[in-house]
């Protein structure tokens, strides 16, 4: 049967500072950007996108770097 709502898809997330650290899913689409990635972590949690950095593989993400 096919759904009229489109899936969404999750991507599992850690997060971490100096002394903890948690995990969060997101939800996003391929063609989303780091720098959106940072606003929406920033509504939904609260960290300034000032003080995030997203790390993909081994590699540090620019803000116009996108999931896809």
């Amino acid at each position: 049967q096919i759904s009229m709502f489109p899936v969404v898809p999750s991507m599992p997330v850690g997060v971490e500072d100096a002394t903890s650290s948690a995990s969060i899913t997101l939800r996003v689409r391929p063609h989303i950007t780091i720098g959106t990635l940072k606003e929406q972590v920033f509504r939904e949690y609260g960290f300034h996108p000032l003080v995030q950095r997203w790390i993909i593989g081994q590699s540090l993400c620019a803000d116009g770097r996108s999931l896809g």
